[in-house]
């Protein structure tokens, strides 16, 4: 991990999706990919293109998402487009539902056109099960139902335009509850990271040692007064240290006092 992604916190994001050809990066090829840029849990910008993999589509991709051979033809290559999705990620970290999928066909498909991103992947699919312990099913279509989510075209699924918008509902949602639990608003990639590889009967004390941390952070935040002088000390902006970091909970990540807004 690069310092910029220590220090990545979820201000900033891209909600990626794939559709493909099949379930295997090294062989299968993507056909439809949609990213969305969320600037402070709001979307702002998104990448939409359909891609052409150079054969033609399974039956069973078609009855999947509704997209054609006819669809698909005249479209750019995955080639063509990789550059530009690179371009629009810019190595901000990624969220997606399973992400394990759109991580490896990302990786599959920008290898190949040798490019490579460094982006932080949260999984929204990972999260909801620490979050939202106890449904029957953590696929996208249920989580919509049981976060009761509202978004575009709410019933169709398996088109990534349509996925992408379910997926920020899902992430918006997931994200409150973290906020709620930990009082942490625009917390460190990093602690969510940690979280979606938690077992889950450590969850509660992973967010109460947050909380904690948190509340510990706010106790001893320096008044404006104290900041400006100890800027004139340091010369650092607000007069805060990069990084200050607390442990009541192993694996917890340090926090940044300058970049981390508390709920």
């Amino acid at each position: 991990m690069t310092s910029s992604q220590s220090m990545a916190t979820t201000r900033e994001l891209v909600v990626l999706d794939f559709e493909t050809t099949g379930l295997t990066p090294a062989f299968d090829r993507t056909i439809e990919v949609a990213a969305t840029l969320l600037l402070d849990h709001r979307p702002v910008e998104t990448f939409h293109q359909l891609m052409y993999p150079g054969k033609s589509l399974p039956s069973f991709i078609t009855s999947l998402t509704g997209i054609t051979d006819a669809m698909l033809r005249g479209q750019p290559r995955p080639g063509q487009v990789m550059p530009r999705l690179h371009q629009f990620v810019r190595g901000l970290p990624i969220v997606a539902h399973n992400a394990a999928f759109d991580r490896g066909f990302l990786h599959a498909e920008l290898a190949r056109v040798g490019l490579r991103l460094e982006s932080e992947f949260l999984c929204t699919l990972r999260l909801a099960r620490r979050l939202v312990p106890g449904l029957p099913s953590y696929r996208l279509d249920a989580l919509v139902d049981a976060l009761q989510v509202r978004v575009p075209d709410a019933r169709q699924f398996h088109r990534s335009i349509a996925d992408v918008n379910h997926t920020v509902a899902i992430w918006q949602s997931l994200h409150a509850r973290f906020t709620e639990h930990t009082g942490l608003a625009t917390p460190p990639v990093s602690l969510l990271c940690t979280l979606m590889r938690k077992p889950k009967k450590q969850v509660p004390n992973y967010l109460a040692a947050l909380k904690a941390g948190v509340a510990a952070t706010a106790r001893h935040r320096p008044s404006t007064r104290d900041r400006k002088v100890l800027q004139a000390r340091t010369g650092r902006p607000g007069g805060v240290p990069t990084a200050s970091t607390w442990s009541r909970e192993p694996g917890v990540a340090s926090l940044a006092l300058g970049s981390i807004q508390l709920a």
